[in-house]
């Protein structure tokens, strides 16, 4: 039995080879809809914002000819920034019985809101098929890979063995409570992990 969870390095965002990296998604023409806002508690860029039904993350000021990946004007108050801000649910590793680490909510989670970000080194199909059949061989009792494919970027692979965050101790489920969203920031894909349903605290 383990009394602590398996060791890896953490990192905050994906890690690219410079050498052998996915080509950056071109800027779009398409620029968010939604107003700012003045009041303080309502938050511009919901469910029905352009750019949020069209999985890309608001980023920057759309007003601003510096930058053409830029595609939203409501600032601050923008609900459609969490992946960029990091607001992520607080979670923590947990060994269950039976099943082995994963991953529960500390103060619960509430349906569509964002739990964490799967993130690792991302790898191309080459890669990824050596270093499944490296770790075959030398682990073959051990079937966790913590290898996921980039949605929306085929042929690319995020593999989080060695480098990689909390979302890592994630497991599958045959009844899900979470669902991966590939969501474009700034014209690089990364994949969210969003609620399907009110997760309760512990769980």
């Amino acid at each position: 039995v383990y009394s602590k969870p398996p060791t890896y390095t953490h990192i905050n965002c994906n890690q690219y080879d410079p050498t052998n990296k996915p080509k950056r998604h071109p800027p779009t023409d398409e620029r968010c809809k939604c107003k700012p806002s003045t009041d303080d508690d309502a938050k511009p860029c919901d469910d029905r914002c352009l750019n949020r039904l069209s999985m890309i993350e608001c980023v920057g000021k759309a007003d601003s000819i510096k930058n053409p990946y830029h595609n939203c004007n409501c600032g601050p108050k923008c609900g459609n920034r969490s992946m960029s801000r990091r607001q992520f649910a607080k979670c923590r590793p947990m060994r269950e019985q039976g099943k082995g680490w994963g991953l529960i909510s500390v103060d619960g989670v509430k349906k569509g809101n964002l739990v964490q970000e799967y993130v690792g080194e991302v790898i191309d199909q080459k890669t990824k098929e050596e270093r499944l059949a490296a770790w075959t061989d030398a682990h073959p009792n051990d079937d966790n890979f913590y290898v996921m494919a980039l949605k929306l970027q085929p042929g690319w692979y995020i593999d989080a063995r060695e480098n990689g965050n909390m979302a890592r101790f994630i497991n599958h489920s045959c009844d899900p409570n979470c669902k991966l969203v590939p969501m474009n920031v700034a014209g690089h894909i990364r994949v969210a992990i969003v609620c399907l349903k009110d997760v309760p605290p512990g769980t």
